[in-house]
């Protein structure tokens, strides 16, 4: 994967936070959206690494994690409707649809 190993030089890593304590001049508040980013950040312990200044907000989550199947059945259904057209999140294009699902059944929800 193109920049992982960059990521885990600790001279590098040390440069990037001590930059950001550098531009850090007021309190900031930035979101991760997706669970990945909190659990990445938690996890290499890099929330404790930054100024008390920024504070991190925890998100909603990707698309991908915190849609319910029911809605991608009724998305899947509606796609297959002629004239209709779907758009998404691009990494959401990718979701495994449930094979159980009937296609030419429409989905309780949108009866």
């Amino acid at each position: 994967m193109k920049y992982l190993s960059e990521y885990r030089e600790p001279e590098l890593v040390k440069q990037y936070l001590d930059e950001i304590h550098k531009i850090t001049t007021r309190p900031w508040k930035i979101m991760e959206i997706c669970g990945g980013q909190t659990h990445g950040l938690v996890k290499n312990g890099i929330i404790d690494m930054l100024p008390e200044e920024i504070t991190m907000v925890h998100g909603p989550g990707c698309p991908v994690c915190v849609t319910p199947v029911s809605i991608i059945d009724e998305a899947v259904y509606l796609a297959k409707l002629p004239n209709v057209i779907i758009c998404s999140f691009g990494d959401m294009l990718g979701f495994p649809a449930p094979k159980k699902v009937c296609w030419k059944q429409r989905p309780k929800a949108l009866m």
